[in-house]
């Protein structure tokens, strides 16, 4: 399927966990329900269903993550504040971002923890990191993530903690 653009997610978002619930007959009777309205929306609907379907025959939220080159995986387990670091999520020029997982008992949360790259760290590197964050902080959009709060890693590594993860 190609790019959905943010209006066709609008549209769509509201009968996703709708039709995934459904078994094949239901869906077929229903998916032909809203063509009779929307044959565009019943279309999309039906082609996301069947990529889901390929994604689940092939285990893909079964399958660990792949790992990303010259991310440590070592860091795994680290504890950070009151999150541990589960896995690397991503990977680039400033540094590498963890998923994290709250640990303290307090409540559930996942988070994504932006590591700055150690070879950049002595460099006025951390200013600029800084900066970001700052920028980060202040911004408020659905797109974005949300800046949780930063630090400095027991290794002296400067973090940041963003929401918007997925659970």
């Amino acid at each position: 399927m190609s790019t959905l653009s943010p209006e066709q997610w609008r549209a769509l978002a509201p009968y996703i966990d709708q039709v995934l619930e459904m078994d094949d007959l239901e869906r077929a009777a229903w998916l032909s329900s809203i063509s009779a309205q929307n044959p565009a929306l019943a279309a999309q609907l039906a082609s996301l269903v069947d990529e889901h379907n390929i994604l689940a025959k092939a285990g893909f939220m079964e399958k660990k993550p792949t790992p990303l080159p010259g991310v440590a995986p070592g860091l795994a387990g680290q504890v950070i504040g009151p999150y541990s670091l589960i896995s690397p999520i991503g990977q680039g020029g400033m540094g590498s971002v963890w998923l994290a997982e709250r640990s303290d008992g307090r409540f559930e949360r996942r988070v994504a923890v932006k590591f700055l790259n150690v070879a950049l760290v002595g460099h006025g590197n951390e200013d600029r990191f800084k900066r970001e964050g700052g920028i980060l902080g202040r911004l408020s959009h659905p797109h974005i993530a949300e800046l949780v709060d930063a630090g400095v890693s027991p290794n002296g590594i400067p973090y940041r903690r963003s929401s918007n993860v997925a659970r």
